[in-house]
């Protein structure tokens, strides 16, 4: 697990990655897979894959929901992650989530741009 890093569900990871995307900013989480979804033991480290919020899943209005990650041994690099994942395009059969995680930094960053948002739609209803 991270130090200093806000765990979260992968439906909250997505939203965040999405709002970084609306504000122009890539920022960089991370997914941790359930040892359950593999036969083989994999440690942590290659079952935790650094996820980018640039990956198209999480871009507006585009066709495509591609998400390319590495796991943090280096052991698996630049792969196709949605078609593995259970809560994507991977099955009941697929990769099944254990945690995500972002920065904490960036965490606060991305609330504290949801709330301008937020803010902002609020204002221009009142209008």
């Amino acid at each position: 697990m991270m130090e200093n890093a806000v765990s979260m569900t992968y439906r909250e990871l997505a939203r965040c990655f999405r709002a970084a995307e609306r504000a122009g900013l890539h920022i960089t989480g991370y997914i941790t897979f359930s040892q359950a979804s593999f036969e083989t033991e994999y440690s942590e480290e290659s079952r935790t894959y650094a996820v980018s919020s640039d990956n198209k899943a999480y871009w507006s209005r585009t066709g495509s929901h591609s998400i390319f990650g590495s796991s943090l041994d280096g052991s698996d690099q630049h792969v196709r992650l949605d078609h593995r994942m259970a809560s994507e395009f991977g099955g009941p059969d697929g990769w099944q989530i254990e945690r995500c995680q972002l920065p904490r930094a960036d965490y606060e960053r991305i609330q504290e741009l949801v709330r301008a948002e937020w803010e902002k739609r609020r204002d221009a209803a009142e209008r």
